[in-house]
């Protein structure tokens, strides 16, 4: 009789494992697909966007500094 017993108990535990493993296996593929779906909206969102008339999309770099402002409202920063 105790043989048995072990038996379904070790029949139960393993239909619970492959019950858990179906359920992480599924929520794990759940995940996936919602991280791609994700991945896609932004993607197509991001290409989408057309840069300003006159620039190709890259920094623009001024060719000298901005001149200092004149005022009692300037702040200098530095270590000089």
């Amino acid at each position: 009789m105790f043989s048995s017993d072990l038996r379904s108990a070790a029949a139960r535990r393993d239909a619970g494992i492959r019950k858990i493993s179906r359920l992480t296996w599924r929520a794990g593929m759940a995940g996936v697909i919602c991280s791609a779906v994700i991945a896609v909206a932004f993607g197509h969102h991001a290409q989408g966007q057309a840069a300003p008339p006159g620039q190709s999309g890259t920094i623009v770099v001024p060719h000298q500094p901005p001149a200092p402002a004149q005022g009692g409202g300037q702040v200098t920063s530095g270590a000089s």
